[in-house]
């Protein structure tokens, strides 16, 4: 242990003491932070490290109840000027900050959609549960002697019912992005437009691999739903940037013609 001493220049007569305190221990003598203190060796340290369990219990039924963080902490925040105005002693529970609730609003969320340890089986689990969400489901294996990966499609009711309202006959935006996954696997947005050009989501989807047959394999099931709700349905253009794999999927299964793309 170690300390400085400042003399204010204000206040001569009074000095700051700062003690240095590398070990700073609970009241049960546990370390409280540092390389000995196992909960502090991660990411997760930094969120919350002084939260009493029945604030989390607070904030767990609050997120349940549909209530965003921000509106959490606004009201603890309320509360707290509340204590501080009456006089009352405060805890550490009264200086938590809006992160601490966004770290447990992630770990609730994660709740709803990670059903298992293992990346495959929570899939799988999640996919039957949201089936009406699901247009496609198709685990990496071999199907006849052809290695296939793994492939999902996600389209909500609501996103089912933009694609055919804003879909046909007009224009949709597809976008891939790599590597923005622990899985280093492929996402496709689809996207829609409003009369104003505001756009809308149709559809995710997301790809191990990223060849014209694994693109075929899931635009044939895509269109095919929307055949099914409109028998006519059929877009004007897609909008794509220069990917051939895209271009000659895109011609295979919706026979649109190639365009020109200008890219600034």
């Amino acid at each position: 242990m170690s300390f400085s001493i400042k003399r204010l220049y204000t206040r001569p007569d009074v000095a700051e003491i700062t003690i240095y305190h590398k070990a700073h221990t609970r009241i049960d003598g546990s370390f409280a932070h540092g390389e000995h203190d196992p909960k502090s060796i991660s990411r997760m340290s930094h969120y919350a490290p002084r939260m009493s369990q029945a604030l989390k219990d607070h904030i767990w039924a609050q997120l349940s109840l549909g209530y965003t963080t921000k509106q959490i902490y606004d009201k603890h925040k309320a509360i707290w000027w509340e204590r501080v105005n009456a006089g009352q002693n405060l805890t550490q529970d009264d200086f938590i900050q809006l992160q601490d609730i966004a770290y447990l609003d992630r770990k609730h969320k994660k709740g709803s959609w990670c059903l298992h340890t293992n990346p495959a089986i929570s899939i799988r689990s999640w996919a039957l549960q949201h089936m009406e969400d699901v247009f496609l489901f198709q685990n990496v294996g071999e199907i006849n002697g052809t290695q296939v990966p793994f492939t999902i499609g996600i389209q909500t009711p609501t996103q089912c019912e933009s694609m055919l309202s804003y879909g046909h006959n007009g224009a949709i935006s597809m976008d891939a992005t790599f590597g923005t996954n622990d899985m280093k696997f492929h996402l496709f947005t689809l996207m829609g437009f409003y009369d104003h050009c505001t756009g809308v989501l149709l559809a995710w989807i997301i790809t191990s691999r990223q060849t014209v047959q694994d693109l075929i394999e899931w635009l044939k099931p895509l269109k095919e739903k929307m055949l099914s709700h409109m028998p006519h349905w059929k877009p004007s253009c897609f909008l794509v940037d220069d990917a051939p794999q895209e271009l000659k999927a895109l011609r295979l299964v919706l026979y649109l013609v190639s365009t020109l793309c200008l890219f600034p």
